[in-house]
């Protein structure tokens, strides 16, 4: 993913702010309170990190697909946020909300501050990717584990209701039983219903209709001399055909209606009835008769309960057994590799100037991720008590260890990491930013003159009479930036030089 164009209006630093961001390392600088995390909150707000702090917040993406989401897209995918009374978000302008936001990006947008763990949390699954790629087949063996762990927790839960319903089976198959009995008590037919009602009707209509078949007969008497008329007149042939088929239809509904005799009109009301609250209680003749085999099958599900129970128990026992094997031969390749990759981690911790880590495993619970804890220590210090800028440089060591082992990209947001730091420690942030960003694309602020020294690409910020505004520098004004970022306001020749000597490499 790549953020190509962000576009911010009317916000509490800026009337309006085009930012067309680059591939790579962007550094985005400025004096105090010129505006920069104004900026970076818009930014963060795009991707539901933050509420939204401008009137129009805009940002055109590349190289991803939302398909999956719904979401259809030529080349580009284009997040708005329009806040007027209240705050709505839009992705190719279809609505949606700060929450599904998040959830769609949270895999392509990092953004790395204090309270965040979610690079630390998959420090695990980062472990398992440094030895799938130098072992192969430890990825089978983690698949097969996953698959099984997974069928032992669908059955787990299987037993689990299991049991519930073996302690109050006789209360439920003897409910399933009135259930089916009053059905079958009925034994509805499809179509029945409709038959009675038809019938129903026929009956209530009867007499009347064989009163007016009656004072029509004599018309239809004479219908055969006027057939016999129109025979002789051409042309009525039609006519007289019509004649006939009217004689036949009255004929054919008096001897219907003198046929249809019932001995229990009581019954077939009775029986409507019946069929009428039936049908009330499910919705139709049919679909009483489908809940009548749908309990049929649960009251055989109860009555086999005991066996059901003790096959799953066996499919588990097996299953458990299975899983530990499975798991403990995963610890046995994790706990080969360890030493491996706390070599990585603390050749990043060393560029970080960190205290070296010490990464132990311990055994757990069975879990989706079998029987290992990783637990990470700098030095002699728990991970709950690192410094912020600590804890923030250890999650930077992660993703270069994640770089190096997986195809991760997509984009790194970081407020302020080298804020009260050395300028040892600044230097390696820079460094290690460097380094990720040929597989990420980064924005960070600084406030230190060693990010824009490495940056691909640096921003300023500048505070107006009214409003700041931001522009991409040129060599020359990157080096008049890193200057005053050394010296302050009052730019010194030293200072100068210092800043020409850092960016020697820049064309």
């Amino acid at each position: 993913m790549r953020l190509n164009r962000i576009l911010i209006k009317d916000s509490p630093s800026f009337k309006e702010a085009i930012l067309y961001p680059h591939k790579g390392f962007n550094v985005i600088s400025g004096a105090s309170g010129s505006g920069k995390s104004v900026l970076m909150e818009s930014i963060l707000a795009l991707f539901g990190f933050k509420d939204s702090n401008a009137a129009l917040i805009e940002c055109e993406i590349s190289g991803i697909s939302l398909e999956d989401y719904g979401i259809l897209s030529d080349e580009y995918i284009t997040i708005s946020i329009i806040k007027k009374d209240k705050t709505k978000y839009f992705i190719n302008n279809q609505s949606s909300s700060k929450k599904r936001i998040k959830e769609i990006f949270s895999s392509y947008l990092h953004y790395i501050h204090s309270s965040s763990t979610a690079v630390l949390d998959d420090m695990l699954h980062l472990f398992d990717l440094l030895i799938i790629k130098k072992d192969s087949s430890f990825a089978n063996l983690l698949s097969s584990y996953k698959d099984s762990y997974r069928d032992f927790v669908r059955f787990k839960n299987e037993l689990s209701k299991l049991i519930d319903d073996e302690k109050r089976v006789n209360e439920l198959k003897e409910l399933i039983s009135f259930e089916i009995n009053q059905i079958q008590s009925i034994n509805p037919k499809i179509g029945e219903y409709e038959n009675l009602i038809e019938l129903k009707k026929d009956l209530s209509k009867k007499e009347k209709m064989l009163e007016k078949i009656s004072l029509a007969k004599s018309t239809i008497d004479g219908f055969a001399n006027l057939i016999s008329l129109l025979e002789n007149i051409p042309n009525t042939s039609h006519c007289s055909e019509a004649l006939r088929e009217i004689d036949m239809i009255i004929r054919d509904e008096e001897d219907r209606l003198l046929l249809l005799e019932v001995d229990d009109i009581e019954g077939i009301l009775n029986r409507i009835e019946v069929l009428s609250k039936l049908i009330y209680k499910y919705g139709g003749i049919s679909e009483s008769l489908d809940y009548l085999e749908k309990k049929k099958q649960e009251l055989e599900y109860y009555e086999n309960i005991s066996f059901n129970k003790q096959k799953l128990e066996s499919k588990l026992e097996k299953l458990s057994i299975l899983l530990n094997e499975q798991a403990k031969e995963i610890s046995n390749i994790r706990l080969k590799h360890l030493d491996f990759f706390k070599e990585r981690v603390n050749y990043y911790c060393e560029c970080l100037m960190l205290n070296k880590a010490n990464i132990s495993l311990s055994i757990k619970d069975l879990s989706s991720d079998g029987i290992d804890f990783l637990e990470l220590k700098l030095g002699d210090s728990a991970i709950s008590t690192l410094s912020s800028g600590e804890f923030n440089r250890l999650k930077l060591v992660l993703q270069c260890v994640g770089v190096e082992y997986s195809n991760k990209s997509g984009v790194i947001i970081l407020d302020e990491i080298d804020a009260n730091l050395s300028g040892g420690e600044s230097d390696g942030v820079a460094k290690v930013l460097s380094i990720l960003s040929s597989s990420y694309q980064i924005f960070s602020i600084s406030h230190q003159a060693h990010m824009p020294s490495f940056a691909n690409y640096h921003y300023l910020v500048k505070k107006g009479d009214e409003k700041s505004s931001i522009n991409l520098l040129d060599k020359e004004g990157r080096i008049q930036e890193i200057a005053r970022m050394i010296s302050g306001k009052t730019i010194t020749n030293e200072a100068i030089l210092f800043a020409k000597e850092k960016l020697q490499h820049i064309k």
